[in-house]
């Protein structure tokens, strides 16, 4: 693959890990909005995707608005459950040093990625946060791609996502962009998030306007 110009990441299960804390924010809406908790083996296979999403797949009577008002209020008291992958700070310094530009392409809402990667000391590492409350839809849609690729300027080619899951997969490939799988195949993988480093040596890609 070209050297980048930016790097697109995912967050959940890329720089942080937060599958606990949303099981039991999931558990306590399951009892709020269906009578009922929703389960590990409901929730594992759906991890990642939209508010939306998870309003159907879950049977929640409720909106999405609703739901995400409620994760806003519930998800913070689970914080100390949250992982922050010990790589990500100094990958991030790396590439801002290199002068690769950095951008969140997540299917969280800004104010829920904005407390999470604060509480991660991430936050000032990068320059646009995409957000699933910014776009028409959430991955694996490719509209969260092409919102950040958007606000930095960037065409497709002179960009990489990183991501964990089908649905960073999805969205990349529907965007034109190049996708590096974390633990998961794609144009590139890597088991590691510090061994992304190495493969964006080189020349940046053309593409900025």
């Amino acid at each position: 693959m070209s050297s980048p110009s930016a790097i697109l990441f995912d967050m959940d299960g890329v720089l942080i890990r937060s599958e606990e804390a949303w099981l039991r924010v999931l558990e306590d809406a399951g009892r709020r909005f269906r009578g009922s908790p929703v389960t590990r083996e409901e929730f594992a296979p759906t991890f990642g995707q939209g508010t939306a999403e998870d309003v159907r797949v879950f049977g929640l009577r409720c909106t999405p608005a609703e739901l995400d008002a409620f994760y806003l209020e519930h998800l913070p008291r689970h914080a100390t459950e949250v992982w922050v992958n010990p790589d990500a700070q100094g990958l991030l310094e790396a590439l801002s040093a290199r002068g690769l530009r950095r951008a969140l392409v997540t299917n969280t809402v800004s104010a829920l990625a904005r407390s999470l990667l604060g509480a991660a000391h991430l936050l000032p590492f990068f320059e646009v946060l995409a957000c699933a409350d910014l776009v028409a839809q959430a991955k694996p849609a490719p509209d969260l791609v092409l919102y950040a690729l958007g606000k930095l300027g960037l065409e497709p080619g002179a960009a990489w996502m990183v991501g964990d899951s089908r649905f960073d997969r999805g969205a990349a490939g529907a965007a034109g962009v190049r996708f590096v799988g974390l633990g998961l195949d794609g144009d590139a993988r890597i088991e590691r998030l510090g061994e992304l480093l190495p493969l964006t040596a080189g020349p940046a890609s053309p593409g900025a306007r």
